[in-house]
């Protein structure tokens, strides 16, 4: 069993959403961690920043698994929109961020699918498959596309989930032709769409193509961190602790995932009050090498 580890750099170091240097300086560190293979990550849009970004990226060693995604100060991606200046805008940014994914050499390109439109969501799928086909048109077939679903009702209210109707939607995509199209299923927001590890892992087992490790809060409303927040294993109202990463990791196991070739896991999940960056990650490491130890 080869699996590729990586982690989520925006939640191991959430100041860099906002702030330019803080996204640079956290990528530069990052990449120094030890046990680390894989980087979940972007790159700020203003050119010297890219730059410099993607020549630490490049040269860190580890794949990249580029997240697409609303970014601090730009209008929000609405690729299923009915209107049309709203999906030329999701293509335009789209496409910026894909021609960044692959001048960092990324191997896996991840994206939700925006605001759900829930009166019409048929059409809204057909929209934004035709979307997707054209933006991705000339990606390599070698690397993968990665549709995450989360909420639609709850936090984010995209249109994607659940990760079962998600996978019926991968399957249609692929016998489209976008063979190289996949769903990254992230632990945390299983609960937010109101599914069950076990149901989601074993109903979307061969379109799984990325794993996230995460906790979310789903029980209280008036928790400040309520919804799709990726709160550390364990903290008060959480949905999931420790133990649970490692029974998520069990069935993953159990239905082929952590099989496949080239098989990625990266944890995406918030520093503890007061922990730094480096100490989350070697914790991120050692819940994994214990989770590991008990499938073998």
């Amino acid at each position: 069993m080869k699996v590729i580890l990586g982690v989520n750099h925006q939640f191991l170091y959430p100041e860099a959403i906002v702030s330019r240097k803080a996204h640079t300086e956290a990528l530069r560190e990052l990449v120094s961690f030890p046990n680390l293979d894989a980087l979940d990550c972007w790159v700020w849009r203003t050119p010297e920043a890219a730059r410099e970004e993607i020549r630490i990226l490049r040269e860190s060693g580890c794949q990249i698994n580029y997240n697409i995604g609303d970014r601090f100060g730009e209008k929000i991606v609405f690729p299923a929109s009915a209107d049309a200046d709203e999906r030329r805008y999701a293509s335009n940014i789209l496409r910026r961020e894909i021609g960044f994914a692959m001048d960092a050499g990324a191997k896996k390109i991840i994206l939700g699918s925006g605001p759900d439109v829930p009166e019409a969501r048929a059409d809204a799928k057909k929209r934004f498959a035709e979307l997707l086909f054209s933006v991705f048109a000339d990606v390599p077939k070698d690397v993968m596309i990665c549709l995450e679903p989360t909420d639609r009702d709850m936090d984010k209210f995209f249109l994607f989930g659940p990760a079962l109707e998600t996978a019926d939607f991968v399957r249609g995509m692929r016998r489209g032709g976008m063979t190289n199209f996949g769903m990254l299923l992230d632990m945390a927001h299983i609960p937010l769409m109101r599914e069950t590890m076990e149901s989601a892992v074993c109903g979307a087992a061969e379109t799984i193509s990325h794993i996230h490790l995460g906790n979310n809060i789903v029980s209280n409303p008036r928790n400040p961190m309520y919804g799709d927040k990726h709160v550390p294993f364990g903290v008060p109202d959480s949905a999931y602790t420790e133990c649970d990463a490692a029974a998520f990791l069990k069935l993953l196991q159990e239905n082929g995932y952590l099989l496949k070739e080239p098989c990625t896991v990266s944890f995406e999940v918030r520093p503890k009050e007061g922990v730094s960056a480096k100490d989350t990650w070697n914790d991120f490491f050692r819940i994994w090498r214990d989770s590991i130890v008990s499938l073998v």
